[in-house]
């Protein structure tokens, strides 16, 4: 559907505004489809990002500095969400022997049968995007790259 139509507006000022109206309203519209697929977890997608940055660094460990960069939504509190995932036991948090100053979160084994099981249903959660031609994937990625270029 046109970003015309789903928010009610005939027309913008220019294409350029267009254009980052219908970004904002698309990220808006994809959170709302992540929130209910991770909910049937137990999860929140900035949950979900840190258990798939620590578990991209298994067996090593990584601090909390590190996983910040990397977390798709930079505006997460770190110590919160892995707070939350030690309390379920998907990871755990210690300081590190050679810096003190370091914390050191690693996956449990829990935390990667955990993973395990989600990564069996998102298959079937991803054919939703599947709308596009992988071409057409492809060639959005490259244009999303450019802009933040």
């Amino acid at each position: 559907m046109r970003i015309e139509d789903e928010i009610q507006q005939k027309d913008f000022k220019d294409d350029h505004r267009r254009m980052v109206i219908n970004l904002l309203f698309t990220n808006n519209w994809l959170n709302q489809q992540f929130i209910p697929f991770f909910k049937q977890f137990g999860l929140t997608l900035q949950q979900h990002n840190v258990l798939s940055i620590v578990r991209g660094q298994h067996p090593k460990p990584v601090c909390f500095g590190e996983m910040q960069e990397r977390m798709v939504d930079r505006n997460s509190n770190v110590t919160r969400l892995v707070d939350k995932l030690i309390e379920k036991g998907y990871v755990t948090r210690d300081i590190c022997q050679a810096n003190r100053r370091m914390i050191e979160v690693r996956l449990t084994p829990k935390g990667t049968d955990f993973l395990n099981q989600i990564d069996e249903q998102m298959p079937a959660f991803f054919q939703r995007f599947h709308n596009l031609t992988k071409e057409e994937a492809v060639l959005v990625s490259q244009l999303l790259d450019k802009l933040r270029g």
